[in-house]
């Protein structure tokens, strides 16, 4: 039963919203009903990666150089375009989890129709050490993987922690990246006895060097995975 306190408060929220109508992040237009941070026009429009044979091999030469990653899929070109990185950056630092939802369900249409995901046992959330964890209050990868796989039927497990608290990877040079993140990661106790045989898709919002989702991979991996694939809502190419 909604108390009357929440009601006045709806009531305001509901005028605010009538005579300040909510503004898209990325476009400043007005946003419709059910729309939230960012209007359908500018999701629709963000810069995609699309599938063509030199971006394929672009994404082959830099992130699948050994037997660590099977497969790796994005949908969104994040050093091209600033409206993604911001989507993201409000996503990650001011506790706008709504558009996660969006992001999983883009991800969900780039795999959905690719066989090669259709194999996959479980979707693995990209970890946060406990620490940062705290700090942000949610862990923007898992959101978006949860969205993942409502959408595409499979279940989410955090079969991987971070065992180690790393400073940020952003200003950070490849080499530096996959330093930072060495031995940052091991499975959940809870975990480790089912893993062997089974396929992953590990799930990040962000994938620019590739060494935060190798590092995941080889875990996985190194406990008898049988394929890790990854997906991102944005990569760096």
């Amino acid at each position: 039963m909604i108390s009357f306190v929440d009601s006045v408060l709806r009531l305001a929220d509901n005028l605010f919203d009538f005579v300040y109508p909510p503004l898209c992040v990325t476009c400043d237009g007005e946003l419709r009903k059910g729309e939230k941070y960012i209007c359908s026009n500018c999701w629709n429009n963000f810069e995609r990666v699309v599938k063509t044979e030199i971006i394929i091999q672009s994404i082959e030469a830099k992130f699948i150089i050994d037997d660590t990653l099977d497969k790796i899929e994005s949908v969104f070109l994040f050093e091209r375009d600033a409206r993604i990185r911001k989507a993201i950056h409000l996503l990650k630092y001011a506790h706008a989890v709504s558009i996660a939802e969006n992001l999983g369900m883009f991800i969900a249409e780039t795999v959905i129709g690719d066989k090669r995901f259709s194999n996959v046992d479980y979707i693995v959330p990209v970890p946060l050490h406990r620490a940062r964890l705290r700090e942000r209050g949610y862990n923007q990868s898992e959101l978006i993987s949860r969205a993942v796989g409502r959408e595409i039927g499979v279940p989410v497990a955090n079969s991987l922690v971070r065992i180690r608290y790393t400073e940020t990877q952003t200003k950070l040079d490849s080499a530096r990246r996959a330093l930072n993140v060495r031995g940052a990661f091991s499975v959940n106790k809870n975990y480790k006895n089912s893993i062997s045989g089974k396929s992953y898709l590990l799930i990040d919002d962000v994938i620019t060097t590739g060494a935060t989702i190798r590092e995941c991979a080889n875990v996985l991996k190194n406990y008898g995975a049988k394929s890790v694939y990854a997906a991102s809502a944005a990569i760096a190419l």
